[in-house]
């Protein structure tokens, strides 16, 4: 070819290059421009050399400026708002279109067991890949976690390098997975997991690849730290909010258990009543309340009922003063108890305690005053009626309207504190007075039935005590005054009642006739002593025999000690009462018992064998 047309194709060749590399040309349409050129020369061979090389530049400079874009872009999500996980997702999805791979994955460290379980994926095809957790030291993952360096393959099944656990490998060979590339993740210099990279054909990662790779793990790496460090955050945070929740409880508490203070002890101080006590104590737990006493009696109560069995909740405190109880404190509502409604409760009782102390003292100076008056009013020296009255009506009893009986009680072996203190509880609940005069306990009752009163009184001293007395009862009086000329005949009836053993019964004094006004001390060993030698042979003769003989006596006196209306009387022949009268003066050895003075006699025995009955 002459020199001039060689010369012109070089230039057409150059003039092709440059436009080619400032169009952004392949390399494939470089390379064709010198296919297309006959016999080269030199100048067009060493052009096209170079402008190879520029164009490789070009891509290069290219991919880093997408790479630097990446990277900027995954900078910028680090300070967005996003939720770590969709940044991390953000993350692996810039990893695989940068590195143009099928998949890309980040696992991270368990930091209870040491094992690297996946966190988030992009383009795996399997749920099994999504799930593996690799023991420290296996696959791609264990090497990288285990050592802190990349690690990459292009054939993870069959290299030798990689210790394989047969799950993951299984899990990798499901996913048509052949080559991996792993960068470790680093916090703090410690490796907190791994980014990983792969593809489902034989693939060599060049040192730029895992570069790239190790830039995207490194925010990823910050990504997860800064995710950790705001759930400390968060849950230093909730704990601060709940401890601050908790001064708050604790100080509405101690403000509740001041405003329960503040209106508890007023009550204690001004002695207010028990109902008004637990009517306050209901208002401020919004409850039920019940005062319970040791014996199980209501001594208040208020607010709601108690709700049914299993429902609501409750609470029960003892009411004491040192050692001593007095009885419970309950309180019931449908909420639960906090601590605060707690300490509540136990300053609550705390002031039941007072209120039922101080209600004792005060009943204590009550009853001595009572007792003091009951021994003037049946006491041997007259006092003033007028005085006595004013000091009935100080105490709230003896209302002049109302009619009044005098009870005398016999205890026998009872103690005589404890038989007194029965009487004032059972004086205290009817309105009346008792005390003691004679070593004997005293009631003045309003009652206008003297015998129903000493029944009463007996039977319902025998029960709180638990050992049978004797009461004996005279009455009504309308006056004060005459309450004293009462005592005598009860005295007389309950002391008769005691010698003939009829504990636990009542009995006023115009029920038991003539021996009531006549007899005033009678021992119950003269009583049986009587009944012995006057008709005791008779009652042993009737036991043994089957024999009327006692009954023909009763009735013999009862008709006049006349035989024929005694045989009438008791529906026999009139000789059959002649044998009888002539039986009985035999079993006697007499026949005194028909006498004058013999016959008032047994007429008394009588009597009191009826009152043994």
């Amino acid at each position: 070819m002459p020199i001039a047309a060689e010369h012109s194709t070089s230039t057409g060749s150059l003039t092709a290059l440059l436009r080619m590399l400032a169009d952004e040309a392949p390399a494939e349409e470089l390379t064709a421009v010198l296919d297309g050129t006959d016999r080269p020369g030199p100048a067009v061979a060493a052009a096209l050399a170079d402008a190879g090389r520029v164009r490789a530049l070009l891509e290069r400079t290219a991919r880093r400026e997408r790479e630097g874009q990446a990277l900027l872009q995954t900078a910028a999500d680090l300070t967005s708002l996003r939720p770590g996980d969709d940044v991390l997702v953000a993350i692996v999805d810039r990893a695989r279109r940068l590195l143009a791979c099928d998949s890309s994955y980040i696992a991270l460290v368990d930091e209870h067991t040491g094992d690297a379980y996946m966190r988030v994926t992009a383009g795996t095809r399997t749920l099994a890949l999504r799930q593996v957790r690799q023991a420290m030291g296996y696959g791609v993952g264990g090497y990288v976690i285990q050592t802190g360096r990349p690690l990459a393959t292009s054939d993870y099944l069959n290299d030798e390098r990689i210790r394989h656990d047969p799950h993951v490998a299984a899990a990798v060979a499901a996913d048509a997975v052949v080559s991996i590339a792993g960068v470790p993740m680093t916090s703090g210099g410690a490796v907190i997991g791994a980014l990983f990279a792969a593809d489902r054909h034989h693939r060599t990662f060049d040192q730029d690849e895992i570069a790239l790779l190790a830039s995207l793990a490194a925010h990823a790496a910050i990504v997860i730290e800064n995710a950790r460090l705001f759930e400390r955050v968060q849950a230093d945070s909730a704990g601060l909010r709940a401890a601050n929740a908790r001064l708050d409880a604790h100080r509405e508490a101690l403000e509740r258990a001041a405003r329960a203070h503040e209106e508890l002890m007023p009550m204690a101080l001004r002695r207010a009543g028990l109902d008004e006590f637990a009517t306050a104590v209901a208002a401020l737990l919004d409850a039920g309340v019940s005062l319970v006493g040791v014996d199980g009696s209501v001594l208040a109560e208020a607010g709601a009922a108690p709700p049914a069995a299993g429902a609501g909740a409750a609470r029960e405190v003892t009411v004491q003063a040192g050692h001593e109880s007095f009885g419970t404190l309950r309180v019931h509502r449908a909420a639960p108890f906090d601590d605060g409604d707690a300490r509540i409760v136990e300053r609550a009782a705390q002031t039941a305690a007072l209120l039922v102390l101080m209600r004792r003292q005060t009943d204590g100076v009550a009853r001595e005053l009572r007792a003091e008056l009951v021994a003037d009013l049946v006491g041997a020296s007259a006092a003033d009626p007028d005085v006595l009255q004013r000091r009935a009506a100080r105490l709230g009893v003896l209302d002049p309207g109302r009619a009044h009986c005098v009870v005398v009680v016999v205890g026998g072996t009872l103690p005589r504190r404890t038989l007194l203190a029965a009487a004032a509880d059972l004086a205290d609940d009817e309105g009346g007075l008792a005390g003691e005069q004679g070593g004997l306990a005293v009631l003045v009752l309003p009652d206008a039935d003297a015998g129903a009163a000493a029944r009463r009184v007996a039977a319902a001293l025998s029960a709180t005590t638990g050992t049978p007395v004797a009461a004996g009862a005279d009455g009504p009086a309308g006056e004060i005054a005459a309450l004293r000329d009462l005592h005598p005949g009860a005295a007389r009836s309950a002391r008769l009642l005691g010698a003939l053993g009829r504990a636990g019964q009542g009995v006023a004094a115009d029920e038991l006739g003539v021996l009531g006004a006549l007899l005033d001390d009678v021992a119950p060993e003269r009583v049986r002593a009587l009944l012995d030698r006057r008709i005791g042979p008779l009652t042993g003769y009737d036991r043994e025999h089957g024999t009327p003989l006692v009954e023909t006596v009763r009735c013999y006196f009862a008709h006049d000690r006349n035989p024929p209306a005694t045989a009438r009387a008791l529906g026999v022949h009139v000789n059959t009462v002649y044998q009888r009268i002539a039986r009985i003066d035999a079993v006697l050895g007499d026949e005194d018992w028909r006498s004058a003075r013999g016959s008032l006699e047994m007429q008394v025995v009588l009597r009191f064998l009826d009152l043994l009955r």
